[in-house]
């Protein structure tokens, strides 16, 4: 599966829609196309890879999306 674009509080629920199905045992998530991404888009990261299962990787991190899991103390999910 891949995430591109702007991953923000506008969109996060219509992508949530979009992809929650096609999560459902996924091996990885691609986050390097993302260009923007705020607390929405990480929570919609965070709750695809629920979805998938514990074998799901996230991979691509940008230095962006990587420096908010780390503000919430969450990069340890990904």
């Amino acid at each position: 599966m891949q995430l591109v674009g702007e991953l923000t509080f506008a969109n996060a629920h219509t992508l949530w829609e979009s992809f929650a199905v096609d999560a459902k045992g996924a091996e990885r998530i691609d986050v390097s196309g993302v260009t923007e991404v705020d607390s929405a888009g990480l929570a919609l990261i965070s709750a695809l890879k629920r979805q998938a299962g514990p074998q799901c990787r996230v991979v691509g991190m940008t230095s962006k999306l990587a420096a908010l899991a780390s503000a919430h103390d969450v990069e340890s999910l990904f």
